[in-house]
């Protein structure tokens, strides 16, 4: 089995739920978590490259933010599961607030957000999606991105519910028991 970490933006494959993932699934099964700090177009090749050789039974998936953004269009296009922990579901709605160098969390690098960015994002967005393939957590204090929206466009997906959570996930070790029993399950 293997478990991809999608970062959300801004972020990185080292971010505080990568290193926790890493740590509590990593002797259990094969981590990967690829850098997303790219735009759309890229991140599309660089997941359709790290997932070409992996048979989409044996892969789970975990996004985070535009990282669950990812993960959607991936299960879609491959038939692969996916945790989805409150996933952007608009992204292309606010890239213009981004547009510029952006620094990345936590490191000395940046990313230039360009203007076409906006129409990558719409090419990847799955209208339909096969629920049985999703397990949701949503956070309702999330400050970045509005969570009942993310609640109706998975609104026939398995979801838990973060109660007063913002959009880090406080205590996000508290999730991995349902994660790790969303990897064990027979897929529907």
């Amino acid at each position: 089995m293997v478990l991809m970490y999608l970062h959300g933006f801004r972020s990185t494959p080292f971010s505080k739920k990568g290193q926790i993932m890493r740590e509590a699934f990593s002797e259990k099964l094969t981590f990967e978590a690829p850098d997303l700090n790219v735009g759309p177009k890229e991140a599309q090749k660089i997941l359709i490259e790290a997932t070409q050789n992996l048979d989409p039974s044996q892969l789970c998936l975990v996004g985070s933010s535009l990282g669950g953004f990812y993960a959607t269009w991936l299960a879609e296009r491959i038939s692969c599961r996916a945790v989805l922990l409150n996933p952007a579901t608009e992204p292309w709605c606010v890239i213009n607030d981004y547009l510029g160098v952006q620094t990345i969390a936590n490191t000395d690098r940046t990313i230039e957000v360009l203007p076409e960015f906006a129409q990558q994002a719409r090419q990847m967005n799955c209208e339909r999606i096969h629920p049985e393939r999703y397990l949701v957590f949503l956070s309702t204090a999330d400050e970045v991105l509005d969570w009942k929206k993310a609640q109706k466009k998975y609104a026939d997906c398995p979801q838990i519910l973060l109660p007063g959570n913002t959009h880090e996930i406080n205590h996000f070790e508290q999730c991995l028991p349902e994660i790790e029993k969303f990897l064990v399950e027979t897929p529907r």
